[in-house]
C-alpha cells in the first residue's frame, strides 16, 4: 500500500468516533429490505432490489458510509460476500413468479483481485438452489474510476458465470457513456435526478428518451429509479422506460407477505386498434430463428449452425427465455474453419466457452412503435436486426428486410386517410377516434378542437401560399405539444386541428393547449409585414364587406373532458364540440373547457 493511500485510510478511520464492532456482530445486526420493480407496461413484478437496514448497528449513518468504512477497514469483499448471502436468503422467501430478478448494489472497488470472496458468489447461489439469470449484480457509475483492466475481466467473468450486470445511477458522474459502452450492461438505472419533475422539464424527458434508445440499441433495458409520482409514471412510460422503481409502485418491504405478482396502478391501458394492427404486423413479419440456452457447449452450438445452414445468426436465451445475444456465423468462422478436423487451433476453439462469442444486440418489446424501431436499427451499427421480445420474453427476431416491409405497410396505411397538407391524420382518423372515446368508458378522456381567428382577412391579405405556411406551422406544433402514449392529433381541413388524450388529467391538457396556443401566436407574427407586427393588428374586409380592424393571428380551443365510466353516442359528443368551439370564440381567452356529466 501506497504512502498516500495510507494515509488517507488512516484519516478516514480517525474521523470515525465509534469503530466497527466485530464483523461477525455486525453481519447479524444488518439485514434487508427488498423494493419490487414492475414491468411498466402491465405492473408484472419483474424482481426486487436489496436495500440494507440497520445500517446503525455498524456505526454507520448510511449504507454508503458502511460500506465505504467497511473499504478503508480492509474488509469490503468479505463483508460484500456476506451481505450477498443474506440477501439471497431474503429473496429466497418471497412468493415469486419463474424468473423474478434480485438485483444487488457491489461497490466494485477492489473487485478481482487477489483471493477476492466476490468471484465465489455463484457458489452462493448454487448452493441456495437459485440460478445465476434470476441475479443482477449493480455497478454504480460514480466508481468509474475504480472499474480497471482487473475490475473489467472480474466483470466478465461474473457475466460469463450467467450473473446479469446493472449499471447503476446513470447519469451522475461526468464518464457515464464510455462506462455504457465499457460495460455492456443488461440493465441502466437512470439516476433519481433526471426523473425529477420529469413530466413537467421537456428537456430531462428528452434526456431520459435519448438514454432509452441508446441503451436499447445496446441491448440494454432501462430502469426509471425513485419514480414517486403517477405523472412521473407516465412520463417515463412516454420517454420508453421497461421498468419502473420506487414509492408510486411500493415501498420496500422485509415482510414476505408483503409481496405481490403484480402491481395494478402501474398497468398501462389497452393499447388502440391502430397499435394492435401495428402489432400484428410486426408479429407477422417476426423470423422464427433456432436459439440455443446461454449455459450450451461450443459442440451443442456447432451441431446448430450445421443443421440450420440458412440462418446466418442465433438468438442467445437464459433459462426465463429472456434474450441474452446473439451468435454470429461469421464470428465462428474465424475460430473453427480456419483448419482441418485435426487441426490444433480447431480442437482448442472447441474449449472456448460457448457464451464468449455472443454480442449484443438492439432489443425491443413487440408493442413498440415501429418508426422507434426503424431508429433503434439505423442506430446500430453492423446489425443483422432486432430481437423482439414479449413481457421480457423472447419471441422472435425482426430482419431489416422485415423491418423495412412493415414501414412501407404502415406508411400506406397512413396516406389513405392523411390531410395532403400537413401529413396529420384526417377525418376518418378523427372521427374513429371520437367514436372510440364516446365507447370507451375505463378512463378520462379530452376531446380538443382548435381553429384560427381571423384567418380569412389573413388568407385574402397576404394570399393562400402564406395561408398554407401558417397552416403548416400549426400542425408541426400540435405535433409538438400533443405527442406520449394515449394522445392524438388530426386535421380536420382548413384552419380546423382536433387532439385527443386518453387516460389523462384535465389541468395537464388545458396546460398544453394553452402552451400550443401561446407558441402560435409567437410564431405566426412572423408571417406578417413589420407594419402590421408594430401595429398589432391589420386593417381589411370581412365577410360582409366591411373594413375594419382585425387582431393578429391567434387559435381558440375548446376542451370536452368525459370522466371515466360515462358512454355517450358520437353524436352527442360532436354536438357538444360544436357548442363548445362557439363558447371558445366568444371566450375573452378563446378557451373554454367543459366537464360532460353523466
Amino acid at each position: 500500500m501506497s504512502a498516500n493511500r495510507h494515509s488517507v485510510q488512516q484519516a478516514d478511520l480517525e474521523s470515525t468516533d465509534v469503530l466497527f464492532r466485530t464483523r461477525d456482530e455486525m453481519l447479524n445486526a444488518l439485514d434487508f429490505a427488498l423494493q419490487p420493480i414492475a414491468d411498466i407496461g402491465t405492473g408484472v413484478v419483474y424482481g426486487y432490489e436489496a436495500q440494507v437496514r440497520n445500517a446503525e448497528f455498524g456505526h454507520a449513518p448510511s449504507p454508503g458510509d458502511l460500506i465505504r468504512q467497511a473499504h478503508a477497514l480492509g474488509f469490503l469483499a468479505q463483508l460484500e460476500t456476506e451481505l450477498f448471502r443474506k440477501a439471497l436468503l431474503r429473496f429466497q422467501d418471497l412468493r415469486i413468479a419463474q424468473g423474478t430478478k434480485l438485483y444487488f448494489k457491489l461497490d466494485g472497488r477492489n473487485l478481482g483481485e487477489e483471493d477476492d470472496p466476490r468471484l465465489g458468489l455463484s457458489e452462493i447461489v448454487s448452493e441456495l438452489g437459485l440460478n445465476t439469470n434470476q441475479i443482477c449484480l449493480e455497478f454504480s457509475e460514480r466508481y468509474q474510476e475504480v472499474f480497471t483492466d482487473v475490475a473489467h475481466h472480474a466483470l466478465n467473468d461474473l457475466r460469463q458465470l450467467g450473473f446479469l450486470i446493472t449499471l447503476d445511477d446513470f447519469g451522475r458522474g461526468s464518464s457515464e457513456l464510455r462506462l455504457l459502452h465499457d460495460m455492456s450492461p443488461d440493465y441502466v438505472k437512470i439516476d433519481r435526478f433526471f426523473l425529477n419533475d420529469i413530466d413537467s422539464d421537456a428537456r430531462r424527458k428528452l434526456f431520459v428518451t435519448t438514454v432509452a434508445n441508446l441503451a436499447h440499441v445496446l441491448g440494454s433495458r432501462v430502469i426509471a429509479e425513485g419514480v414517486e409520482t403517477e405523472k412521473e409514471f407516465k412520463a417515463c412510460r412516454d420517454a420508453g422506460c421497461d421498468l419502473i422503481q420506487g414509492q408510486f409502485v411500493a415501498k420496500p418491504f422485509q415482510k414476505a407477505a408483503h409481496a405481490k405478482l403484480f402491481y395494478e396502478h402501474v398497468r398501462a391501458p389497452g393499447i388502440g386498434r391502430k397499435r394492435r394492427e401495428e402489432q400484428d404486423r410486426i408479429r407477422n413479419e417476426l423470423l422464427n430463428l433456432p436459439t440455443i440456452q446461454f449455459n450450451a457447449s461450443m459442440n451443442e452450438l456447432l451441431d446448430m449452425v450445421v443443421h440450420n445452414q440458412d440462418s446466418s445468426v442465433i438468438p442467445v436465451l437464459d433459462a426465463n427465455n429472456e434474450p441474452r445475444g446473439l451468435i454470429h456465423e461469421r464470428d465462428l468462422k474465424a475460430y473453427l474453419y480456419s483448419g482441418g478436423p485435426d487441426d490444433d487451433d480447431a480442437k482448442a476453439a472447441l474449449d472456448f466457452p460457448m457464451r464468449s462469442f455472443v454480442r449484443a444486440c438492439p432489443i425491443a418489446d413487440i408493442d413498440s412503435n415501429a418508426d422507434m424501431l426503424l431508429v433503434t436499427f439505423a442506430s446500430s451499427i453492423n446489425s443483422d436486426g432486432i430481437i423482439i421480445t414479449e413481457n421480457f420474453r423472447y419471441c422472435g427476431f425482426l430482419s431489416a428486410t422485415s423491418l423495412l416491409k412493415i414501414i412501407h405497410a404502415k406508411r400506406l396505411q397512413e396516406a389513405q386517410d392523411q390531410n395532403p397538407l400537413t401529413r396529420l391524420p384526417g377525418n376518418g382518423a378523427i372521427t374513429k377516434f371520437i367514436s372510440d372515446c364516446a365507447r370507451k368508458s375505463s378512463h378520462d378522456r379530452h376531446l380538443c378542437y382548435m381553429d384560427f381567428d381571423n384567418f380569412k382577412p389573413f388568407n385574402d391579405t397576404y394570399g393562400y401560399r402564406q395561408g398554407d405556411r401558417a397552416i403548416i406551422l400549426f400542425g408541426e406544433l400540435v405535433q409538438r405539444h400533443v405527442s406520449g402514449t394515449d394522445t392524438f392529433h388530426g386535421h380536420l381541413g382548413g384552419d380546423d386541428f382536433f387532439a385527443g388524450f386518453m387516460n389523462a388529467d384535465q389541468t395537464d391538457v388545458a396546460a398544453r393547449m394553452l402552451a400550443l396556443k401561446r407558441a402560435f401566436r409567437v410564431d405566426v407574427e412572423s408571417f406578417y409585414d413589420a407594419e402590421h407586427r408594430a401595429q398589432g393588428f391589420m386593417v381589411a374586409q370581412d365577410r360582409f364587406g366591411t373594413t375594419r380592424q382585425f387582431p393578429l393571428l391567434q387559435c381558440s380551443i375548446s376542451i370536452l373532458s368525459l370522466p371515466k365510466g360515462l358512454r355517450v353516442p358520437p353524436n352527442k359528443l360532436n354536438d357538444e364540440i360544436i357548442a363548445l368551439k362557439r363558447a371558445a370564440k366568444r371566450s375573452d381567452d378563446g378557451l373554454a373547457v367543459k366537464f360532460l356529466a353523466a
